[in-house]
């Protein structure tokens, strides 16, 4: 299975998937928004771009994944974009569970995004948080956005993980 995994990194469809699969997440917040209302927080923001950023990754891994310096900066921005993301998913549960316990969750911490890559301006029908942290609005067989964007950045940190076990576990027969 590594020696699979490890053949698969090396090839451009691969990444291109993984890009692929990331926009379809952030397709799928941008359907929730702006076609059943669910308005995103602060930290679904924060989500949505760290979700971008594992697209980017996907798309830096596609320009040359047979070169291994190319291939492990891909995979250190796909870890990276998927810590930021789930880190920010875990502090969002526990707004919920703040909120859902009849406490008061702050939204404060949002700063907006670097003078440099002002997202919020240049995007605000996508960057723009526009509801309070900790709010559920919308679930689906009783969990929240915030619950199944953990539930697939939960499975996609597994392969991401076993991706990165594959380049480096000591391997018979590979060059």
């Amino acid at each position: 299975m590594l020696r699979t995994l490890h053949t698969l990194s090396t090839q451009r469809r691969s990444w291109l998937l993984l890009a692929a699969l990331a926009l379809v997440l952030d397709g799928i917040a941008l359907f929730l928004q702006h076609v059943l209302h669910v308005e995103p927080c602060n930290e679904c923001i924060y989500i949505r771009a760290g979700v971008l950023g594992i697209a980017l990754a996907g798309v830096m891994g596609a320009l040359a994944p047979s070169y291994w310096p190319m291939r492990l900066l891909a995979l250190t921005a796909w870890v990276g974009a998927l810590g930021w993301s789930l880190s920010r998913v875990v502090l969002l549960l526990d707004l919920e569970r703040i909120v859902a316990a009849g406490g008061d969750a702050s939204c404060k911490r949002f700063k907006g995004f670097p003078d440099w890559l002002p997202l919020e301006q240049w995007l605000p029908n996508v960057f723009e948080p526009r509801a309070m942290c900790g709010t559920v609005s919308w679930t689906f067989l009783g969990g929240s956005v915030t619950f199944w964007i953990g539930i697939a950045l939960g499975g996609m940190a597994l392969l991401a993980a076993a991706v990165v076990v594959a380049q480096v576990w000591p391997n018979k027969g590979r060059v």
